[in-house]
């Protein structure tokens, strides 16, 4: 049986290695940090949090899994989904909740300390999908239990939606020049490198926008959704403090939460 881990990895390596030559290929906005630099600095960081998290969140994520499955509670049980269909609904639902935990991070004070750390990266490309602080990834991991317990999915329900998410993620925050007719067909339905761009800049209307990661539904349905109307919104990203080179020292990022500005 194939491993759920190891089709994660094998994933994340497929998916960053295409789009790293993408980006060479064909960038949206002309790189200013080297691109080597960025890809050990951000790396590092996913596996580095990719190690903390098996030590502190895989345990409570499995015990909430089989505690569900042992005894059969969930609103997917209640709905007698099982199959394929559990699996689509579940990606259906806990995208949702990543929509919410996003607008969470980004409302609530104390999550946008940790939160802040992901926006604080002065270019976007497939490397910032990596750039999450560990206090982020933990508070969510717990919240991500309770919806275990609520939901009820199934193992590869569960790792279809991680597997989609990571894959997303690292899509749309590629820096990849797509034409924009063709991003305004896929908006309909997921998120583009543009959408979530515009998530990332300082431009007045953009950075209160946007926070679907896989259907771009929740923004429309929800009221959140901004389309970048010309190039100019797209072009200034990141937060307006911290910004130079302290935004790509290790030392700095990791402390991010814990200074004031």
């Amino acid at each position: 049986m194939t491993s759920p881990f190891l089709l994660r990895i094998a994933s994340y390596v497929a998916v960053l290695t295409g789009l790293l030559f993408c980006e060479r290929v064909a960038p949206f906005a002309a790189p200013e940090q080297r691109k080597p630099f960025r890809v050990r600095f951000h790396v590092g960081i996913s596996i580095a949090n990719s190690l903390i998290l098996y030590l502190l969140i895989s345990w409570p994520t499995f015990t909430a899994l089989t505690y569900a499955q042992g005894h059969n509670i969930g609103l997917s049980r209640v709905l007698g989904l099982s199959g394929w269909r559990e699996i689509v609904a579940t990606v259906i639902v806990f995208d949702l909740w990543d929509y919410g935990m996003h607008l969470a991070n980004h409302r609530i004070g104390l999550l946008w300390r940790f939160h802040k750390a992901h926006h604080s990266d002065m270019e976007i490309d497939v490397t910032t999908a990596s750039r999450f602080h560990i206090g982020e990834l933990i508070i969510s991991g717990g919240v991500k239990c309770l919806v275990i317990l609520l939901w009820g999915p199934s193992l590869w329900g569960l790792v279809a939606f991680d597997m989609l998410l990571t894959t997303f993620s690292q899509f749309h925050h590629s820096n990849v020049a797509i034409p924009l007719g063709i991003q305004d067909t896929l908006e309909r339905v997921i998120v583009t490198p543009r959408m979530h761009r515009c998530h990332h800049s300082l431009h007045r209307e953009c950075y209160v926008a946007n926070f679907s990661a896989i259907f771009s539904v929740w923004d429309r349905i929800f009221r959140s959704h901004h389309r970048a109307r010309g190039v100019d919104e797209l072009e200034r990203v990141g937060l307006v403090k911290p910004r130079g080179e302290e935004t790509m020292r290790l030392r700095a990022f990791l402390l991010t939460p814990f200074v004031k500005g």
